[in-house]
């Protein structure tokens, strides 16, 4: 027998092996780096606009924290007490009330390894986070995956999906990758009829991008509420993933049963912490997501492109047409968007400057038509 046979034969004896939930599993692919993009085209300015990324990147206290913690890599990180008591005075959140986790994507996995059993019934939305819907796989749930209304989460589809079956319902909010967000009447109401065998998970990854968007936390007191936040996104700190959930303590003492040991990092946990001081990093990261998000809509309106109203760092826009040619011919010129569905893509709002090189070349690939907001 030959290496490829002896390696074909292998593979399918390992799938024998695996947990028949995993199977179907579709793993979730990030955007292409720059620097791959750099490599295979030969270019040597590459803008990526596809993960939603801080383009002011991460405050200076965090840059000046973590160089003075770099001789001390060798010792294993503590617990992130520190950390924990900020974010829990900072938000008005009980002591152990918060969960620190390797990103918020660790911190999601981990609510649903605590709670999700084969058989029980996950409720997410669609288009949002792909990784809702993997969780389900996963942990052999069964997905209830209800449309989304206008680009916003339907609330009242949802609630007519809960069964006895159900064990968790995910909320983005503000939505990715509409960017959308449901209001907080709605979403006061949906909570206040929620039973009691449901959790429901809200992912505010984008909340501080938002004005006057529903808070989580108020919820905490008195339902089966978590809310789970990220340090990835406008404190800038992606590269270190570091991700936290906030509940009530005996929610969270449940999810820390499933968590490996040490799984934030010292440098993360003091980048974190450095980066709740920095009020001005945070308002200007604000501020030129605000700038651009208004320039793109009005270069959108021009081009005849419809999009979707955005309240995080990112904005959906529809072509009308098959997506990847245009995907394609962007990442050619050095623009890497992420594509979404057949027609749509997700396009994070960089600088003032990428913006308007951005939109140079959306002008070169679409004729002006007509339409707005969709």
């Amino acid at each position: 027998m030959n290496t490829a046979a002896r390696y074909v034969r292998s593979g399918v004896h390992c799938r024998r092996l695996a947990n028949p939930a995993i199977l179907p599993v579709t793993p979730y692919v990030p955007g292409k780096p720059s620097s791959e993009v750099q490599r295979e085209l030969g270019l040597t300015d590459v803008v990526k606009l596809a993960s939603n990324e801080n383009p002011a990147g991460p405050s200076p206290l965090a840059l000046q924290t973590i160089r003075s913690l770099l001789p001390e890599l060798h010792l294993y990180p503590e617990r992130g007490g520190e950390l924990r008591r900020a974010l829990s005075e900072r938000h008005g959140v009980p002591d152990g009330g918060v969960l620190l986790g390797h990103g918020a994507t660790d911190v999601l996995d981990l609510i649903a390894r605590t709670f999700v059993c084969p058989g029980d019934e996950v409720i997410s939305a669609h288009p949002s986070f792909p990784w809702y819907q993997m969780l389900g796989q996963i942990t052999g749930a069964r997905n209830i995956v209800v449309p989304l209304r206008d680009h916003v989460h339907d609330l009242e589809a949802i609630f007519g999906r809960i069964t006895d079956r159900t064990k968790l319902v995910f909320v983005a909010n503000p939505n990715n990758p509409t960017g959308t967000m449901v209001t907080k009447s709605a979403l006061d109401g949906f909570v206040e009829r929620l039973p009691d065998h449901v959790i429901l998970v809200l992912d505010e990854a984008y909340i501080e991008y938002a004005d006057d968007a529903p808070n989580g936390i108020d919820y905490l007191p008195y339902r089966n509420v978590i809310s789970v936040r990220t340090f990835s996104k406008i404190a800038g700190l992606a590269g270190l993933r570091i991700g936290y959930a906030m509940a009530r303590p005996e929610i969270i003492e449940l999810i820390e049963k499933v968590q490996p040991p040490f799984s934030t990092t010292s440098l993360a946990q003091a980048a974190a912490l450095a980066s709740l001081a920095d009020e001005q990093h945070r308002a200007t990261s604000r501020d030129v997501a605000r700038a651009c998000k208004y320039l793109l809509y009005g270069e959108l309106s021009r081009l005849g492109l419809r999009f979707v109203p955005s309240h995080a760092n990112f904005v959906f826009v529809d072509f009308a047409t098959d997506v990847a040619p245009i995907a394609s011919a962007l990442l050619h010129r050095g623009f890497i968007i992420r594509p979404m569905l057949e027609t749509c893509a997700r396009i994070t709002l960089g600088t003032l400057t990428q913006t308007a090189a951005l939109v140079d070349v959306l002008e070169a690939l679409c004729k002006p038509a007509r339409a707005t907001a969709l």
